[in-house]
């Protein structure tokens, strides 16, 4: 999952971007970034979508990061 973390602030910070912009914009709580972020929560499909469409990630970019980690965790 940290590698799924590791995009999400890469993607942020290259908007110059603080974690409580980032969400706002995006529509999740800051405190459900921060975590994603970090690499302590799986997220849902939902906020995939929403952070992939905000982000303007290639399709599916972040659905495949968030699968390894899926695989990995069973």
């Amino acid at each position: 999952m940290r590698e799924f973390g590791e995009k999400l602030i890469k993607l942020r910070t290259e908007r110059g971007l603080s974690v409580k912009q980032a969400c706002q914009k995006v529509g999740i709580p800051q405190s459900r970034l921060s975590e994603l972020e970090r690499g302590v929560r799986i997220p849902t499909v939902g906020q995939i979508e929403k952070l992939e469409n905000f982000y303007e990630a290639g399709p599916d970019e972040l659905s495949e990061l968030a699968k390894k980690f899926e695989l990995h965790a069973e």
